[in-house]
């Protein structure tokens, strides 16, 4: 385990690092500032107390002191540091500071945002398809339930009753998430991550949690899948590679798509629409992909028995189903824009 080393022998600096560094699950090394032991140390966190600062060359170092402290800025500059952290007023900034230390990001991984066009249009079942596709094919893939009143993306792959972390215990995270966090309590299904809710809370979804848990997937996973709500923030909608916008063939479904795709087409350039067909009296896919103005992605033909098995409690169907199909064939589209692009997935 990387190891973050803090020098000082002040106990209200201890504290608050201390504080900081149990919340993200990092154990701090406290060393006094002579003794020595900072090696090997990927962050070093100084004092106001010390006088020399370690020969550690290439390893980043803070400076750590109170907010009242008005020589900070000397002492930095007389220690060599690399930042200086006023505390408690920088504790988010050294909680992420600590965090890229211990876990490096990287470039963040492909993330796929799916939004209903309109009530019951299918997106969380295409949503759940993808996640189920890109996990099959030994991806290391989470799926994220953006929607608190959706009804909770377990009961569609029928795996509610898997134990681990739900939304309802990262409310409080205020941005405080190490990637690897996820990796290690998110409930698994067939090899798929899954973050949903529970059945209790009342919580509500902020875009501070949001912005945290996403950009913590992008590095802890090699493909994110979204549940995005339709009236989701316009930045949850950026901050993803492709969206993919789902709607009936039917005419006052198409007419409320319409007005989701101008709302996203003005923050994302990459929505793409699928359109469900349900029985042969719907409208033409292609009208519906012209008339919203949007790039037709696909059509997706309903499986009449699909409602059924999600209500028995069996989830949508594994293997090379007609729903199987197409989540494999889109998703291979979606990667196929990424590799042109050179985008890492």
């Amino acid at each position: 385990m990387p190891r973050i080393a803090l020098l000082t022998q002040l106990p209200s600096l201890v504290d608050h690092c201390a504080a900081i560094a149990d919340s993200i699950g990092i154990t701090l090394d406290v060393l006094a500032p002579q003794s020595g032991g900072w090696q090997g140390a990927v962050l070093i966190l100084l004092g106001e107390d010390v006088v020399d600062p370690p020969q550690a060359a290439g390893v980043p170092t803070v400076l750590i002191a109170p907010a009242e402290a008005h020589d900070a800025w000397s002492n930095a500059a007389r220690l060599g540091a690399d930042h200086v952290a006023l505390l408690p007023a920088a504790g988010e900034w050294l909680t992420q500071r600590m965090i890229t230390a211990v876990e490096p990001p990287a470039a963040p991984a492909t993330t796929i945002g799916v939004v209903a066009g309109s009530g019951g249009a299918g997106a969380s079942v295409l949503a759940c398809a993808l996640a189920r596709q890109a996990a099959g094919q030994s991806t290391a893939t989470v799926l994220l339930d953006a929607d608190p009143l959706g009804g909770g993306l377990d009961l569609v792959l029928g795996c509610e009753d898997i134990p681990g972390l739900r939304w309802p215990a990262l409310t409080a995270s205020k941005g405080r998430l190490r990637p690897s966090t996820l990796t290690q309590a998110l409930p698994r299904f067939d090899e798929l991550a899954i973050l949903s809710w529970d059945r209790e809370g009342r919580e509500e979804l902020t875009g501070e949690v949001f912005d945290a848990v996403l950009t913590a997937s992008q590095q802890a996973f090699d493909l994110v899948i979204v549940d995005l709500p339709r009236h989701a923030p316009a930045a949850w909608a950026r901050a993803c590679h492709h969206l993919v916008l789902v709607t009936p063939a039917r005419v006052r479904a198409a007419v409320a798509a319409a007005r989701v795709a101008r709302r996203l087409a003005e923050v994302h350039p990459g929505v793409r629409l699928v359109v469900r067909e349900s029985d042969r009296f719907g409208l033409d896919p292609h009208l519906v992909a012209d008339t919203i103005g949007l790039d037709l992605a696909g059509t997706l033909t309903d499986d009449g028995g699909l409602a059924a098995r999600i209500d028995r409690g069996e989830g949508i169907p594994a293997g090379r189903t007609r729903l199987g199909r197409f989540a494999e064939d889109l998703l291979a589209d979606l990667l196929a824009l990424d590799a042109a692009a050179g985008i890492a997935s």
